[in-house]
């Protein structure tokens, strides 16, 4: 048969006619099948898209709705099944139809669209959404869209979070007076807060470098941080230890800071290496100097404890000697403890750091003071007295206001006192304070050196720097006590 086909031409071609007019009876048949079935079952993929949480949709060259999947449903005005085989567009909720149908116009013109746009939703919920519309072809027409729009609500909820969550953390960071780095070690580059600026003395604007938070740092304290920030970077090692240290302000003002330093490791071929370094940073100058002051305080009450015991042993000794009687000595050692109290007094005030030149004056005459007659003037400039220097002073005042009363101006009703210093400028000043008396009965010169004489003689010249001329006049006594004042005995009050 092969060879009566092949020896006849025209048996073969006519064998092929018939041939070929069956199978496109066939395909007409299998279309024909195929057109009556549901347009879903001619899509089987789009079953596999009910299950996905993303809008997807078919649309037919002239717009009709040839598919949605479930996901679309908060976007439609009516039924799944009512808006397929319908009009695409009527079928949306009327927030969506704008942007949805410049999208439809360009895809089915033959052009990928794409869009993202907030709107709400058929429950009133502001969503937002990433919508594309891409040309479906067949051969190369256009015969519809289809339709992919992806929920990314979440993503701007995350974002808001994570905004709020800055800020809170930044306010919080603000109100406690903290300051944040962030440094990128790939290039060093650096993230300086506003805070942080203020706690290196820099300005609020401008970029922040490595090489100038070098050179802000004292320059004792650069290689400590360094190792304290090499330890945070090791991966072997990973410390969190904070490191306090100090920087030099653009006007020469030197602040302490407190950073606590943490590095972010990433895996590398060769092992985890950090890749930023961030932390926090605190300005603990004014912790600082209290520490200071505080263990200066301590050292310092340790000595005036021992001086304190060391004087009323000298007052007691010489009370007791001096003294004619029980009751005289009790007398004046009470008084003496006493004024020796109130100079302490002053100085507690003052946290043991000065007692001003004119408090000294008050506290010694206020035990004979009365508003009605007052019995004293007194007259002079402010000059604070480091601790030393003002105990001697004001036990000095005490027993000459002591003296005055027993024996002196304040004996009588007509007595009179002035106390008048003055402080003559220099690289030492001197102090030189006055104390004279009239209006009481006539004096007359002791006949010999008690402790009142001695204290001021003797005590001022050991504790004061200084010492005391007594001029015993007729008309009343006098007393010059003068003293150079060095930077150990002059102090400025802050």
């Amino acid at each position: 048969m092969v060879q009566g086909v092949l020896g006849n031409p025209k048996v073969a071609t006519d064998d092929l006619r018939e041939e070929n007019e069956a199978l496109k009876a066939r395909v007409a048949q299998l279309e024909a099948e195929l057109e009556a079935r549901p347009r879903v079952e001619r899509l089987p993929m789009f079953a596999l898209l009910d299950v996905m949480p993303m809008l997807v949709g078919a649309i037919s060259q002239d717009g009709t709705c040839e598919y949605v999947s479930p996901a679309f449903r908060p976007w439609l005005v009516g039924r799944r099944a009512e808006i397929t085989d319908h009009p695409f567009l009527p079928g949306l909720i009327e927030s969506l139809r704008e942007p949805a149908g410049m999208l439809i116009a360009a895809a089915l013109v033959g052009q990928l669209a794409q869009r993202t746009v907030s709107v709400r939703n058929r429950d009133g919920e502001l969503r937002d959404l990433q919508i594309t519309l891409a040309p479906r072809k067949l051969g190369d027409a256009v015969n519809g869209c289809i339709w992919v729009a992806q929920d990314l609500t979440h993503l701007r909820h995350a974002d808001e979070a994570l905004r709020a969550s800055e800020q809170r953390f930044r306010l919080a960071a603000d109100a406690a007076g903290l300051g944040v780095w962030d440094r990128d070690l790939s290039d060093d580059f650096l993230i300086f807060s506003d805070q942080a600026r203020a706690i290196y003395g820099f300005p609020p604007d401008g970029v922040v470098t490595l090489d100038m938070v070098r050179a802000a740092t004292h320059p004792d304290d650069v290689a400590r941080t360094v190792e304290v920030a090499l330890r945070h970077m090791d991966p072997k090692i990973r410390s969190r230890e904070p490191g306090a240290y100090r920087v030099i302000w653009p006007d020469g003002q030197q602040r302490w800071v407190l950073a606590h330093g943490e590095a972010v490791f990433e895996p590398r071929d060769e092992g985890e290496v950090a890749v930023r370094y961030i932390g926090m940073l605190q300005d603990i100058t004014e912790q600082t100097l209290a520490d200071q002051r505080r263990q200066f305080l301590l050292h310092e009450l340790n000595h005036r404890v021992k001086n304190t015991l060391a004087s009323v042993q000298s007052i007691a000794h010489l009370s007791l000697r001096d003294a004619q009687s029980v009751a005289q000595t009790r007398t004046r050692l009470t008084d003496r403890l006493i004024a020796l109290a109130g100079a302490h007094d002053l100085l507690t005030r003052e946290d043991w750091r000065a007692a001003d030149v004119i408090d000294i004056v008050a506290a010694a005459v206020s035990p004979y003071e009365t508003p009605q007659a007052p019995r004293f003037v007194t007259d002079g400039p402010s000059a604070p007295l480091a601790p030393k220097a003002a105990v001697a002073l004001a036990l000095a005042l005490h027993e000459l206001g002591t003296n005055a009363a027993k024996y002196g101006a304040l004996s009588t009703e007509a007595g009179r006192i002035g106390i008048a210093w003055t402080i003559e400028a220099g690289e030492e000043p001197l102090l030189t304070l006055d104390w004279r008396e009239s209006g009481g009965p006539p004096v007359r010169p002791p006949s010999r050196s008690g402790f009142g004489t001695r204290l001021l003689t003797q005590g001022l010249a050991a504790e004061f720097g200084g010492g005391a001329k007594l001029d015993y006049r007729p008309d009343g006594l006098t007393c010059r006590i003068t003293a150079r004042l060095t930077p150990q005995t002059l102090l400025e009050l802050g």
